[in-house]
């Protein structure tokens, strides 16, 4: 009996002694073996070049925003109505009114033909070198322009009014070409040119010229619009000698005008 308790015990000891070993081994083997939810995470990390490659071809380079217009003029005709004044002349004061009749083919390209009065009298500047020294300068007064232009709208934008009201606008640029009218002017009598008491003659001219614009336009409706010009204008003018009314020879005169209007459209 003794020796079966005896047996019983060191099989027991035995079985204590191997299981640490057992668990350390297990262990161990868990330990060399890689992390698979590592390698798995460097595998699932996005490869941006791969996608290029994949989704993105030479062709994709070209982008373009696409925006719902809430007021169009493709297809459609206008009629504007502006009042400005001269922006740089030396010589001359007052207003001009103008007239522009225009179609757009599309949202990018239009035509317009506009004519341009002026009502323009001497400024301060010229009155008071008349009455200093008896003479006017010699210089020519603009008239009118009729252009034909050419125009490029390459803005449509809309911005916010004080958070209240959206404002839908563009912006384009327009070459033209077209005929100003302006006169010459010199004293009608030779002995009184000297004199504070001489009158002058205006002789009207026609002259090519060419124009460089810049135009915004703010729309209120589907049909009417608020629309402001930067005009500029080139004219090869013949001037005269104001006392005698000899020809001074060709200048290349620049017209620059600032004006708002209306704008119907059809």
């Amino acid at each position: 009996m003794r020796l079966l308790q005896l047996m019983i015990l060191l099989t027991a000891l035995g079985v204590a002694y191997t299981l640490p070993s057992y668990g350390q081994d297990k262990s161990a083997k868990k330990a060399d073996q890689p992390d698979k939810k590592v390698e798995s995470g460097e595998s699932d990390k996005l490869d941006i070049q791969k996608l290029e490659q994949k989704y993105w071809s030479a062709k994709d380079d070209d982008f373009s925003v696409i925006q719902n217009r809430a007021f169009a003029k493709e297809k459609r005709w206008f009629f504007s109505l502006n009042y400005g004044t001269p922006y740089n002349d030396p010589n001359s004061a007052g207003s001009m009114l103008g007239l522009n009749l225009g179609y757009f083919f599309n949202e990018r390209w239009g035509v317009e033909l506009n004519y341009n009065q002026a009502s323009y009298k001497n400024n301060e500047t010229i009155e008071e070198y008349k009455q200093s020294f008896g003479v006017m300068p010699d210089h020519n007064r603009y008239v009118s322009a009729t252009t034909i232009m050419a125009y490029w709208v390459p803005i449509y934008a809309k911005m916010s009014l004080l958070d209240k009201k959206i404002i839908y606008f563009d912006m384009g640029l327009g070459l033209g070409l077209g005929s100003t009218t302006f006169v010459q002017q010199k004293c009608s009598a030779s002995l009184a040119c000297n004199t504070s008491f001489f009158q002058s003659v205006d002789i009207s001219k026609n002259a090519p010229h060419y124009s460089l614009n810049v135009f915004q336009q703010f729309f209120v409706s589907n049909q009417w619009a608020v629309r402001i010009d930067f005009i500029n204008r080139w004219t090869t003018e013949e001037r005269l000698r104001f006392t005698t009314g000899a020809s001074l020879g060709n200048k290349s005169i620049n017209d620059t005008a600032l004006q708002i209007g209306i704008t119907y459209w059809k």
